[in-house]
């Protein structure tokens, strides 16, 4: 992440919090990253200098105004007068990073061999907010290729339970006895 990610991240995120306007801006800014990854074109022309700064500035205000929040328009029109509109994705993710901190949330992103029902999501995320102290929310993906069992990543750690890597485990102690 730059360093103008994150400063630009921390002035939305100071505004929003002081405007009690945490949720809504993040909600809206979660929106627009997911669309301007899917549409890197509509990035791609909010930065063309074949277009002059004030043609950009009035796309975006056209496309925005009544979709987002004020600041957040007036934020997507400073990344554009800076030529930084591709950073939006990295300030989203410290804007998100901070609005955990400041919540109390972790999250874990958890992969296991097959879909979790939601008697065992509710146990991992009660166990998970023991470990952590904090609030949890769970990403959950399903990779058939860990066998079974559960791999979690929480705050910079991983949980290996996973069938698959206690297998390579075993397969790495057999190499070192030989």
């Amino acid at each position: 992440m730059t360093d103008l990610a994150r400063e630009y991240g921390e002035g939305l995120f100071e505004l929003a919090r002081d405007e009690q306007l945490l949720d809504v801006i993040g909600a809206q800014m979660n929106v627009l990253r997911d669309a301007f990854k899917e549409n890197p074109e509509f990035i791609r022309l909010l930065e063309s200098h074949a277009l002059t700064k004030a043609e950009r500035l009035d796309i975006a205000d056209r496309t925005f105004r009544d979709q987002v929040h004020i600041y957040l328009l007036n934020f997507i029109k400073i990344l554009i007068e800076r030529g930084a509109l591709k950073a939006f994705s990295d300030c989203t993710a410290h804007y998100h990073a901070r609005y955990c901190e400041t919540m109390g949330i972790v999250e874990a992103d958890v992969v296991s061999a097959s879909a979790l029902d939601e008697r065992q999501k509710n146990a991992l995320i009660t166990r998970l907010a023991q470990i952590s102290g904090k609030t949890v929310r769970l990403r959950v993906s399903v990779d058939p290729s860990v066998i079974g069992g559960l791999r979690v990543d929480m705050n910079g750690h991983r949980y290996d339970n996973t069938i698959s890597h206690r297998l390579d485990l075993m397969r790495r102690r057999l190499a070192d006895e030989s």
